[in-house]
């Protein structure tokens, strides 16, 4: 009675039930390659509420008579003009986020800086002069269809595990059934040298053997049932590589034709009004365009709150005013404000 289990070629697959993913992540790109920023009103020109003159930069290209609001990656240039008031200006609806819970954040984010350098720096105020606004745009929508891929992939890649997991149980299963019906035919073959076995023994070996096969077809059938399976996720998987494929490039296309767009996660935006060679108003703002959780948003605040105070990005990771996200430290919990950020913030703002 040899035996036999149907084979299966092993591949890195994703996911069986693929279909709703799949038809969410279409949809999705639908949006990516549709989606145009809403008009805010921070895309301005003309006069902006009266502060106090001070003398104009010497910055090249930075001051206009006719104030234009232009992202500011190296800080303000009018800094330490502390405490500044903030407020929430706008959260778009599809970040799911409400406006308390944005203001939440937000002021943790403030919190984090004052706590650190000991000294009131922001105040939260209806209208306050730095408005911030959450705007939902293509970054987001392709992050989620990319988060969503993922979430795909990790999902088949566990149906797969299970899948080896049953085979090898199979295999296993298989091999204990031919061990156990060689020493059934060796025992027989045995007692047939001898003589024969009497009647009782022949009932029960026959019963013995008659239960060998019964479990060798219900071993045969789950073999056939893993097998359809992996045809399933193998097709599954051609779906979703497919999809994926289709996404990647409409991105990168996207991307090629938006390349005066900023890919941050935020910024910090400024206008000035310069008379007679002194700074006469100031317009400010923050724009958050994408984050991954609360944590994730908390660190995009405190660093775009940095650049409103007048620090620029920072070269150490680690740093709230490092350019980069540091993902370990992010993943530990660990989001604050370091020495260095406080030491440069004191050499810029000698009274803090």
């Amino acid at each position: 009675m040899p035996s036999r289990i149907v084979g299966y070629v092993g591949m890195k697959i994703r996911i069986a039930p693929i279909g709703a993913y799949i038809s969410v992540l279409t949809f999705l790109a639908w949006v990516v390659f549709n989606t145009s920023e809403a008009p805010s009103d921070s895309y301005v020109r003309g006069p902006s509420p009266p502060s106090a003159p001070q003398p104009a930069s010497e910055e090249p290209g930075a001051l206009d008579e006719e104030a234009l609001l232009r992202d500011r990656t190296a800080g303000s240039i009018v800094p330490c003009a502390v405490p500044l008031s903030w407020h929430i200006a706008r959260v778009d609806e599809a970040f799911g986020l409400s406006i308390a819970d944005a203001r939440v954040a937000l002021t943790a984010a403030a919190a984090l800086w004052e706590e650190a350098v000991g000294s009131e720096l922001f105040t939260n105020e209806p209208g306050g002069e730095l408005p911030v606004r959450l705007i939902f745009d293509d970054r987001q929508v392709s992050r989620r269809i990319q988060l969503g891929f993922n979430a795909a992939r990790a999902e088949l890649e566990g149906r797969q595990s299970e899948l080896d997991a049953l085979y090898s149980q199979l295999q296993t299963a298989v091999r204990g059934l031919d061990n156990r019906v060689t020493s059934l035919n060796d025992t027989i073959r045995d007692r047939n040298t001898r003589g024969g076995a009497p009647t009782e023994d022949q009932a029960r070996l026959a019963a013995e053997g008659n239960q060998l096969d019964a479990e060798r077809e219900d071993l045969t059938a789950r073999s056939r049932e893993a097998d359809t399976l992996q045809r399933e996720l193998r097709a599954d998987l051609e779906r979703l590589e497919q999809e994926m494929d289709a996404h990647e490039n409409a991105v990168k296309a996207l991307l090629s034709d938006s390349v005066a767009r900023p890919r941050e996660s935020g910024v910090y935006r400024e206008a000035v009004h310069v008379r007679g060679g002194m700074i006469s108003s100031v317009m400010r703002e923050i724009r958050i365009y994408q984050f991954d959780g609360s944590d994730d948003l908390l660190f995009v605040a405190a660093h775009e709150m940095g650049h409103a105070l007048g620090l620029g990005h920072d070269t150490v990771s680690g740093s709230i005013m490092s350019e980069e996200f540091n993902e370990t430290e992010l993943l530990k919990g660990a989001i604050a404000v370091q020495p260095r950020d406080v030491e440069a913030l004191r050499s810029l703002c000698s009274d803090l």
